[in-house]
């Protein structure tokens, strides 16, 4: 499989972090469970997977500026697959529909099955069917477009909670 250039985007890893006197370790080596485990001045890693340049840049601008590290911006269920083996985030926000054959349902079940990373759906689409196939990725939540930056924000914080990966 070969991916082009406009099928993801890496970031540089995240500056540095200080909160409470706890430098972040940005390392995916680490591991997702062990940095949640750190707690707290540790910025969850975030991926997001959208197939719409605008929203995406939407999505990590409202991240950045709430201090979560951005490890890149996927538009394809194979570039998402990649980027979550490659960065280990904590969380991977995924749409549904994606630029490719692949759609975001099958990039989260091949994440979960590999990695054992969450993913939060961000999606327009709310039909059963999807939501159907979705449940076998054990999704840490969906969010419906269109959305607020504090209905996203508000929604990663409980994805964070209430699924982080297995240890």
């Amino acid at each position: 499989m070969t991916l082009n250039s406009s099928q993801i985007v890496l970031r540089m890893p995240a500056p540095r972090l200080f909160t409470h006197g706890v430098q972040d370790d940005s390392d995916p080596a680490r591991g997702a469970a062990q940095r949640l485990k750190d707690g707290p001045g540790h910025a969850a890693r975030l991926l997001i997977v959208e197939d719409d340049w605008f929203i995406g840049q939407e999505i990590e601008a409202a991240a950045l500026a709430a201090n979560y590290a951005v490890v890149g911006i996927a538009t394809s269920a194979e570039a998402a697959v990649q980027a979550a083996l490659d960065q280990v985030p904590d969380l991977v926000l995924m749409d549904i529909r994606l630029a490719g054959t692949r759609d975001g349902v099958e990039a989260a079940l091949e994440i979960r099955e590999r990695a054992d990373i969450p993913c939060l759906f961000v999606s327009a689409h709310r039909d059963e069917e999807v939501r159907g196939r979705a449940q076998a990725a054990r999704p840490a939540g969906w969010l419906s477009k269109p959305f607020s930056d504090s209905q996203l924000l508000s929604a990663i914080r409980q994805a964070l909670r209430a699924d982080g990966p297995a240890t």
